[in-house]
Parts: structure tokens; sequence; C-alpha cells
């Protein structure tokens, strides 16, 4: 089950208002969009995040439901006046010109059950396109083990976006905040081990405070 992800730069101050533009579309005519499985909407700092989870057999297939299908183009619509686009900085060493977040690292690779019933954590950093095979082998090390299953990790993904790193975890436990936190206050060596390691290739994009970003927006299907 596919994801779509898109980031663009983002006022906090019209959340209400995208929120209201997304009940709007959710309550009427996502039902009516079958492959359509969850909507999840997160803001941090200046950035939006969406992420769409489709029952399609592969990402381009959803692309070609959300660029053609007249109902997501309105949406699209509606959601422009709020929406910017975010620019990449002069580092950045990949390409500019794909209009979603590209995913390099999945785990696992089979499908998720019950996706509507998860709930998601979100971590935004920033990254290099260079540094794609360091940060995909560190967390398949790390996965490989037990820890994302003591963690109570169901999936894991990891997209990259004009130098945007954003971290999404599924969890079972309806707040991932709460078990985020968690291996933070009694931390297993090997965590802190990945933490140190990832920090040399994925610095933060906001220095100071934390990198969890903010779910205020969610719709699944029934």
């Amino acid at each position: 089950m596919p994801s779509i992800v898109t980031v663009h730069t983002f006022d906090s101050g019209g959340i209400d208002d995208v929120t209201k533009v997304l009940q709007d579309f959710d309550g009427e005519f996502a039902p009516e969009l079958p492959q359509l499985r969850r909507r999840q909407v997160y803001g941090y700092c200046d950035l939006f995040v969406q992420i769409q989870d489709w029952d399609v057999a592969d990402a381009s297939e959803a692309h070609r439901i959300t660029t053609t299908d007249p109902r997501c183009t309105r949406l699209d619509e509606r959601l422009a006046p709020y929406l910017g686009e975010y620019a990449a900085p002069a580092t950045w060493d990949g390409p500019t010109d794909r209009p979603t977040a590209t995913r390099f690292y999945l785990w696992p690779a089979e499908r998720l059950d019950n996706l509507e019933q998860t709930h998601s954590a979100v971590i935004v950093n920033t990254q290099q396109q260079e540094h794609i095979p360091q940060a995909s082998r560190l967390f398949a090390e790390s996965d490989a083990t037990d820890f994302p299953h003591t963690m109570g990790t169901l999936r894991r993904q990891i997209y990259l976006y004009r130098g945007i790193y954003l971290h999404i975890q599924d969890f079972a436990h309806a707040d991932s905040r709460k078990v985020i936190s968690a291996v933070w206050d009694d931390p297993d060596p090997r965590f802190l081990q990945l933490v140190e390691d990832l920090k040399k290739i994925i610095p933060p994009y906001r220095p100071e405070g934390g990198a969890l970003a903010t779910r205020f927006y969610h719709w699944a299907a029934k």
C-alpha cells in the first residue's frame, strides 16, 4: 500500500481553514475514492506535510489518481491559497522537478494490515541525496534486530524531498508521541548509537527544539 507524500511551505495560522477544506472534501468525496485509505496532515515549523495511503499497486498509480481525478484536483485548487512551494536550498544535491517526496527506505516489505487503525509519528530533519545508501544501511541494520518490535514500530518509511528528510513510523499505540518519548526515557544502547550515527548525515531542520511534527488532521476509511 504505497503512500503519496507532499511537502509545502505553510503558515500555521491557516490550520483551521485548511482543516475545514479537508473535512468538507473527505466528508463528501473521499468515500467515493475506495482506493484512498487514509489521509494525515502534519505541520512542522513552516512546513506542511500531507501523507495519503492508497490501496493500489504502486505509487505511480496513486499519483495518477491524485493528479487526474477531478475531485482530487479540485481539492488541490482549494488548498492552493494556503500553501507555498518549498524551494530546495542551494546545497541540495538531488532533483527539484519531482512533485512528491521520494521514498528511499521501507520496512517491513510486506503489506501492513489494518493500516487505518494505526497511528503515525513523523520526524523532520534534513538530508543530502548522497547519504541515502548510508542512511538506508543504518536503518536496515537496526531493523534486522528486535529493536523495532520492542519499540512497537509496525512500519517505517523514509522519504526525501528537496533536502527535507521525513521519517514516518506507524504504531498500534494511539499516542505516537508517548511511544517516541518512552524510547528516550529508557534508551536502548543500540538506539543511542543509531542516533549518533544518523546525526552525522541527517542534521536537524530546526536546530532548537524537537524534530517531531504535529498532526492536525486525520481521515481514515471505514
